[in-house]
């Protein structure tokens, strides 16, 4: 079953609440409010670009053994009115991130005007701690992530724009660490952006590997609109082994266009972008081997598992912005595939 993102959030956080009690509560709460840094050093080298500017998050103190995921809200320097055009990005976390999700809201929505920078709260994602007028900007599941857009594609920033930074860390060590994060905006020359991407995610949250065993789930998700498709992303973690995509519908109806044996392994810039249709995406198949002795299932700890593709994507008419794709699977079909 496919339900848009933004009408079943609250679906969403029941269902992880339930998979945590399942899983025998194997995820860490975080913190009940943020910590100060102290005398804790947070080494988290990236330095700020020639041209453009960058964003850093306060930073939190995560204890030896503490499995945390915080949201805080940034801001785009700057005043209304004022517009920059970023045609790359560069993220950094600290040795013991996981995760890292950028979002920007809605210039002018409810989620926008309840954000205040520097707020940041412990949360399970961030249209579950702010509201849902969020669109996903980049993501990552590496230290280091360069995310740079085709000729003629960027991303389009306003000034004062509230941004929201989620970012994932385990202290899997016996000392205190630092949870930050940084992000470089790389301006480009308005004249020579044409599309501005967006970042659409699919997830399928009927995921589960039971102890000691293996794996594989099926999910289909279909665009709306005449999409150009540039780039794919795999969200899986340690415990994810194959990662597959097909095109589903259209002319190149059941091609292959990736196959991805490590979790290590996530993105795929293609040489052409994909065309896309509406009511054509993608088939994308997650692949697991649990070597732990817990039922491994989608969550947003540590020690849980996710089975996401996200696809970067922009208008196939340059004079129009495209609406925001997202789907959320809950149930599989007669066939075994999550639609």
């Amino acid at each position: 079953m496919f339900v848009p993102l933004n009408t079943c959030f609250r679906t969403l956080i029941a269902w992880l609440a339930v998979a945590a009690v399942a899983a025998g509560c194997a995820t860490r709460a975080a913190p009940e409010g943020p910590e100060s840094v102290g005398e804790v050093e947070a080494a988290l080298e990236l330095a700020p670009p020639d041209r453009g500017f960058q964003l850093e998050t306060l930073g939190v103190t995560v204890d030896a053994g503490d499995d945390i995921r915080w949201c805080e809200v940034l801001q785009v320097p700057g005043t209304p009115g004022t517009a920059f055009v970023v045609d790359r990005l560069e993220t950094a976390l600290g040795d013991h991130g996981l995760d890292l999700v950028l979002t920007a809201a809605t210039p002018g929505s409810p989620t926008e005007a309840i954000l205040d920078a520097g707020a940041r709260v412990p949360c399970l994602r961030a249209g579950e701690a702010f509201g849902e007028d969020l669109r996903t900007i980049t993501s990552t599941q590496h230290h280091y992530h360069d995310q740079r857009y085709p000729d003629g594609v960027g991303q389009r920033f306003e000034g004062g724009q509230k941004l929201v930074l989620e970012y994932h860390y385990e202290n899997a060590s016996s000392e205190p660490v630092v949870a930050r994060a940084k992000i470089n905006f790389h301006l480009a020359s308005p004249e020579g952006i044409r599309h501005h991407a967006h970042t659409a995610t699919f997830d399928n949250l009927t995921i589960y590997t039971p102890p000691l065993g293996q794996s594989s789930h099926l999910a289909e998700c279909a665009v709306t609109e005449p999409l150009l498709v540039g780039e794919l992303v795999r969200r899986t973690r340690s415990w994810g082994t194959h990662f597959r995509v097909w095109i589903r519908g259209g002319e190149r109806d059941g091609e292959l266009v990736w196959h991805s044996s490590d979790h290590r392994d996530t993105n795929l810039e293609l040489d052409e972008p994909i065309v896309l249709g509406p009511g054509e995406g993608f088939r994308f198949q997650c692949s697991y081997f649990n070597g732990s002795p817990d039922e491994l299932r989608f969550g947003t700890g540590a020690a849980d598992e996710v089975c996401t593709l996200q696809a970067i994507y922009w208008s196939q008419d340059p004079m129009r912005s495209p609406s925001q794709q997202e789907c959320l699977l809950l149930g599989v079909d007669d066939d075994g595939v999550a639609r």
